[in-house]
């Protein structure tokens, strides 16, 4: 992996024609594919020649790579990836986008920038957006691609008007930097940080009107697309000169400010850019070949022109990440299997061992691979190794079946030579002949080598020797009549206790075989309980409360329309434009407030929807506060001053509802999780004991044929 994470200059991954066409280069494809570390995935977008090259060589710890141009026209086209080792997380590689320049002239394609913006966030667990000057309303509506995004994603195939619902549990973190930045960090009077200055940017218009709504509409989906949102400011690094060789200038010759910028925005982006993850898949880290499958899709199905639906490109991934999960584990087992058996094995047992670590071995692999619903692919997987473990115990009785006839002819071949020259043909030869044929079964019992189908096929063996055996007492001319059905009798009472012996071994071995495919089963249901049932649990978990969020939301809106509905009579009539009309107007709005907060069926989103509606109708309140004469300028700042800490208060009680909300989420889910592992464990358990106790109907079945067949045959005469 190292060499892979250690390119040592960036290669095209996505190509964009001059009429806006994409297409993916495969070389690039390829290198992905071969790491198989986590990802953190950082993408840089913005306008041509704002230098997002030099931001990204900074990060990659080099002063060349990307290129940076020193002209008006944009030098990066399509998307460069740089992959480098991450330099605080061991065993990670950081993943570097250069995305092409935002609003250039040249391109063909009016929707390409649209396309490029929607693939840099798709790609990214952290996007950068650069710009030059201020956040002003001229640099947001420079960002308008964020406003495209619904045209190009959805969330759910079954949405069809989607507003960006659900993009935050896709989306990356994000980051606005803004270069050649020549003011003061001040809002009023107070000295702010960058991030406080973005969010003063991102604050909504106050009111309800379309205007406002329109005006509101792109600061919304940066506030709401993305799960974080940082900024930072960077002074222009140097004259023109410097600008024009910034790729070969050296640190000293920059401005340090800006240069401390830039280490401080690196240190940022190495410590809180997190690895690329799959949503609804219990946020597995993305791999680089898994990150080569996401690319080829969005690349294949947003230069079609279709619909990315995301759902619908995790089932996607997840289908083709476990078709692999199931294969790499079932090649670990053969390859496994394949070193650590030498057939054939002394026992059945050893090979039951060795086959519970491989199936452990292999199962962990799986495990580590599979994402989201797997309960197929487990039952695959499983069902693969069975019949690869079958196949083993098949051969495995082959093999010692043909070891076990090798070296019983070997054994019987001075008998052999005796029976063909009648060496056994006189008075006593038959003695002489139980004696050679004891020996032979002496030394074959001491052979360690056999195999599990020893006693059978010593059994099968005398028994195709019956009639030799007949044959040589015939022959013996000491022998009665008498003594002859005698050793007849025992010749037979030995047969029916190696059939016992034969029988009791494929008894032993058949339970060993279920115990051992149950102790594996029992050993890995820990880890098969959260890959197959809590993901599914949390899914519809996680739906339901999003629905439930939902239904509140309309709810309080509701509500909040109908109980405001006199207050906006009275505004519309001017009826508070009067001395004390303030106090009014306060008076009606805290009695509505109270009517909303005494009512119990608003749901979970209640003082989160009250913020929102109250900050909305901030305007509202100045407007009236203007119109009373009876108050002085001092007061109106009390006011105002007050408004704004009753907001505050409102803002954290709803962040302290939220965070009750997902506390209680989770440990509902560990709760859910629990009682669900307590009954699975319950079910493995009965099916566990029905298996016992079928083995203990068919060993009383055997046992009970075997007393039969040995009250039968009379007395007993263990051959030696």
């Amino acid at each position: 992996m190292a060499p892979n994470t250690e390119m040592e200059s960036p290669m095209l991954l996505i190509a964009n024609s001059g009429e806006g066409r994409l297409s993916l280069c495969q070389k690039a494809v390829e290198v992905l594919k071969s790491i198989d570390q986590p990802l953190v995935v950082v993408a840089i977008v913005g306008k041509y020649r704002t230098g997002k090259s030099f931001l990204l060589n900074k990060l990659a710890g080099k002063q060349k790579g990307f290129p940076l141009g020193g002209t008006v026209q944009s030098a990066t086209k399509g998307i460069w990836l740089w992959c480098r080792p991450h330099p605080r997380m061991t065993d990670h590689c950081l993943v570097l986008l250069d995305t092409e320049g935002l609003g250039d002239v040249e391109k063909g394609d009016e929707n390409n920038d649209d396309k490029l913006f929607a693939l840099a966030i798709l790609l990214s667990s952290m996007l950068v957006y650069n710009s030059k000057g201020t956040i002003d309303q001229q640099a947001l509506q420079d960002i308008d691609y964020m406003t495209q995004l619904t045209n190009i994603i959805r969330t759910k195939s079954e949405t069809e008007n989607s507003v960006g619902e659900g993009f935050m549990e896709y989306f990356p973190g994000f980051v606005w930097v803004v270069r050649d930045f020549t003011l003061e960090l001040k809002i009023g009077k107070k000295n702010v940080t960058a991030d406080e200055y973005l969010e003063n940017a991102l604050k909504l218009k106050p009111g309800s009107d379309e205007k406002a709504k329109e005006f509101n509409f792109l600061k919304r989906c940066i506030r709401y697309y993305f799960r974080s949102r940082n900024c930072f400011v960077f002074d222009c690094p140097g004259n023109k000169h410097v600008l024009q060789n910034i790729e070969t200038a050296k640190e000293t010759e920059l401005e340090p400010d800006f240069v401390q910028a830039c280490n401080k925005f690196c240190d940022f982006i190495y410590t809180k850019a997190e690895e690329k993850t799959v949503p609804n898949c219990g946020n597995k880290k993305v791999t680089g070949e898994m990150f080569a499958h996401l690319v080829t899709m969005y690349v294949d199905i947003i230069g079609s022109g279709k619909l990315v639906v995301l759902d619908k490109v995790v089932e996607n991934l997840a289908e083709a990440e476990n078709e692999k999960a199931v294969n790499e584990a079932k090649k670990h087992y053969e390859v496994n299997m394949n070193q650590m058996v030498d057939l054939p094995t002394e026992t059945a047992a050893k090979l039951n061992n060795i086959h519970e670590k491989c199936h452990k071995d292999a199962f962990d692999i799986f495990l580590k691979r599979v994402l989201g619903s797997s309960e197929k692919y487990k039952d695959r997987l499983e069902d693969d190794i069975k019949k690869i473990f079958e196949d083993y115990s098949k051969r495995n009785e082959e093999k010692s079946k043909e070891k076990c006839k090798d070296l019983l002819k070997e054994l019987f071949k001075k008998i052999d030579t005796k029976i063909t020259s009648k060496s056994y043909a006189k008075a006593g030869g038959y003695i002489e002949y139980l004696k050679d044929r004891n020996d032979a079964v002496k030394n074959y019992h001491s052979n360690s080598q056999k195999g599990v189908k020893a006693t059978e096929i010593l059994k099968e063996f005398l028994a195709q020797r019956m009639t030799e055996s007949e044959y040589i007492r015939q022959m013996d001319p000491g022998f009665t009549e008498q003594q002859r059905r005698m050793e007849a009798e025992k010749e037979k009472q030995a047969q029916l206790e190696l059939q016992k012996a034969a029988s009791d071994q494929q008894f032993q071995m058949m339970k060993e075989m279920m115990e051992s495919m149950s102790r594996s089963s029992e050993e890995n249901m820990d880890k098969m309980m959260k890959i197959l049932r809590e993901d599914d649990i949390k899914k519809a978990f996680q739906d339901y409360s999003k629905r439930n969020e939902e239904k509140s939301k309309e709810e309080c809106k509701d509500l909040l329309k109908e109980l405001f509905e006199e207050i906006d009579t009275k505004i519309t009539s001017n009826s508070y434009a009067k001395a004390g009309g303030y106090i009014e107007y306060l008076k009606d709005r805290k009695d509505a407030v109270e009517s909303y907060c005494s009512n119990s069926q608003k749901g979970v989103k209640a003082t989160e929807i009250l913020k929102e509606f109250l900050d909305q109708r901030m305007s509202e309140l100045e407007y009236i506060q203007q119109m009373d004469q009876g108050l002085t300028e001092q007061q109106r700042r009390m006011e105002a001053e007050k408004e704004k800490q009753a907001q505050l208060e409102l803002q954290k009680a709803a962040s302290d509802q939220q965070l009750q909300m997902i506390k209680g989420m989770m440990e509902s889910m560990a709760r859910s999780s629990e009682e669900n592992m307590n009954k699975l464990m319950k079910i493995f358990r009965e099916e566990s004991e029905a298996a016992r106790e079928e083995m203990k109907r068919l060993e009383k079945v055997r046992s009970e044929e075997m007393a039969r067949m040995k009250s039968e045959s009379g007395s007993s005469c263990i051959i030696q």
